[in-house]
């Protein structure tokens, strides 16, 4: 049975009300999403990256606290996604600093170029 998340007045009433009860639904929500994974290296990666977020929660002061350093969390790894995106040949691994050359390998085969589709029209 697929887990569902309840409704925003819900939520805020345990918020209020049941703080342990919005962490135990919390906790069991994303440990759904993690066991249904489509592969053990995608199950792993998510817990690695919930045992981050975790961390994280842990080290903030506040709840405001918790959910900025996510947030930057989640600024970073879209700022990396798009730097791989815009120049994949200068692929960092971010916490050693180096190249990863076995990605930027592994991709150099399999390049197809993309050519414009051909118009009929004449410019006018």
């Amino acid at each position: 049975m697929k887990a569902r998340l309840p409704g925003f007045e819900v939520l805020v009433d345990m918020a209020r009300n049941d703080p342990e009860g919005l962490e135990t639904l919390r906790r069991s929500l994303t440990d759904a999403v993690i066991a249904g994974a489509s592969s053990d290296t995608t199950k792993r990666r998510l817990q690695g990256l919930q045992f981050r977020v975790d961390v994280e929660r842990r080290r903030a002061a506040t709840p405001l606290a918790a959910a900025i350093r996510i947030s930057e969390m989640m600024c970073h790894s879209l700022a990396s996604l798009h730097a791989s995106m815009v120049a994949p040949d200068e692929l960092v691994d971010e916490p050693s600093g180096h190249r990863d050359e076995t990605l930027r390998t592994d991709q150099q085969d399999n390049v197809v170029p993309f050519r414009r589709p051909e118009t009929s029209e004449e410019p006018g």
